[in-house]
C-alpha cells in the first residue's frame, strides 16, 4: 500500500499514452493481487451505492470489470436489486459501442479483449442514459481526467452522446488507478469526467496534504 501511495504523490514526468498504459496495466495486475484492492473495491461499492447521481438514476451504465479494474459484479446485482435497470457496454469493431439491457440470467459472451457482453442480439438497446460508469486504467481529480484502455470507445461514445442526452458519467477509483496530476498527455478529444468515486483513504492523505502546504 505504501509504495502505491508513493508513486501517486510523487511528481513524475509525464509519459506518452503508450507508455503509460503498458507501466500501468503492470501496476495494476500486481495491485489486483494484494488484499488491499479487494478492501477498496467492496468500499467503493459502498461509496457508489449511496452516491446521489446512483440514487436518482434508474438507466445506468456500465461494464464488467476485468480482475486489474475495480470489481463491479456486485455493484451490478446491487443495482438490480434496487430496481435500476443496467445496461452492459457491446463493442464493435468500428470503434462505436452500444449499451444492452442486461438482467440476471442473460446469456454472456466474451470478447476477444477478455470483456462479457450480453449475447443476445435481441436485447434492447438503450443509449439514452441516466447515468454511466466510465472504466479506465489511470484517474485523477485535476481536470476529472481519465486514461483509458486505447481503443477510444467512450470518447467516441461521449461525444455523439453525451450533449443530447445530457448523462452523467462517474468513475471507481481504488488507489493504484489514482494520480494527483496526469502522468499521461491530455488531448483534445479526451472527455474529463462528471465525478471520481475514490477511495476514503486517498481523501484522506490529500487533506493532509494540503494542510502541510
Amino acid at each position: 500500500m505504501e509504495k502505491v501511495r508513493s508513486a501517486r504523490r510523487k511528481k513524475r514526468q509525464t509519459m506518452d499514452k503508450k507508455a503509460f498504459r503498458a507501466w500501468q496495466r503492470n501496476r495494476l495486475i500486481t495491485f489486483a493481487k494484494s488484499p488491499v484492492k479487494k478492501a477498496e473495491d467492496q468500499e467503493l461499492l459502498n461509496l457508489a451505492l449511496s452516491h446521489p447521481w446512483v440514487k436518482k438514476a434508474q438507466n445506468i451504465g456500465l461494464t464488467f470489470s476485468l480482475p486489474l479494474e475495480v470489481n463491479t459484479l456486485p455493484l451490478i446485482a446491487s443495482l438490480q436489486k434496487m430496481g435500476k435497470k443496467v445496461y452492459i457496454a457491446r463493442c464493435y469493431s468500428n470503434r462505436q459501442m452500444d449499451f444492452v439491457f442486461y438482467e440476471a440470467g442473460s446469456e454472456l459472451k466474451e470478447t476477444k479483449f477478455g470483456v462479457l457482453e450480453v449475447a443476445s442480439q435481441e436485447a434492447p438497446i438503450k443509449n439514452n442514459l441516466d447515468l454511466l460508469f466510465v472504466p479506465g486504467l489511470g484517474f485523477s481529480p485535476e481536470g476529472k481526467a481519465r486514461i483509458g484502455f486505447g481503443g477510444g470507445y467512450y470518447d467516441r461514445f461521449l461525444a455523439k452522446y453525451q450533449k443530447d442526452y445530457q448523462f452523467k458519467t462517474v468513475s471507481l477509483v481504488n488507489s493504484g488507478m489514482y494520480f494527483e496530476e496526469p502522468l499521461w498527455p491530455q488531448e483534445s478529444f479526451d472527455i474529463p469526467l462528471d465525478d471520481l468515486i475514490i477511495v476514503k483513504e486517498i481523501k484522506r492523505q490529500e487533506a493532509e496534504n494540503n494542510e502541510e502546504v
